[in-house]
């Protein structure tokens, strides 16, 4: 009995690994200046509000917000939040949550619901949180719509639960 436990529990933190690093691992953080100094747990729309986009001098995707960007950082068990980039290259997620508060970034697929359908998660890409938010790497030319949103993570998908901004 106690041997079967034992192995019924191994397998469980092998599962639990193997989720977190498919949704987590292997991605790439440029620079950050949003650190735990200068982040706060208490939601502020503003971080979340956008007021421009586009393709930066650098040539890197780019979006600024009304309030301080990656200031606000999730709080909630399986939450996180994130700044979508819709390009002529893909879809890229800045994103930080609950588990793996830094930012980072991974390019990704959506389905019809803003459910995640694939993450590539070898990408190379990076993400600079200053003034405003990059996602470097890319290869795109063009921004054609942005996103700020909460997302909810559990056993059998990563989906959009809140959307809080959009422009296009």
């Amino acid at each position: 009995m106690i041997k079967g436990n034992v192995v019924a529990i191994s397998c469980l933190l092998v599962s639990t690994v193997v989720i977190v690093i498919f949704l987590f691992g292997n991605t790439s953080i440029v620079n950050n200046k949003a650190n735990a100094a200068n982040s706060q747990t208490k939601f502020n729309k503003e971080d979340f509000t956008i007021k421009e986009f586009g393709i930066g001098d650098d040539g890197n995707p780019y979006l600024t917000v009304e309030g301080k960007a990656g200031r606000t950082m999730p709080d909630k068990k399986d939450t996180g939040y994130a700044y979508l980039f819709f390009t002529d290259n893909g879809i890229y997620a800045v994103s930080s949550d609950w588990m793996y508060t830094k930012w980072h970034t991974h390019k990704l697929t959506l389905d019809e619901r803003n459910c995640v359908e694939s993450m590539n998660m070898n990408g190379g890409e990076g993400a600079y949180i200053g003034d405003d938010i990059k996602v470097t790497k890319t290869g795109a030319t063009k921004v054609d719509k942005v996103m700020t949103v909460e997302f909810i993570i559990d056993s059998n998908s990563v989906c959009a639960n809140k959307i809080f901004d959009t422009a296009s």
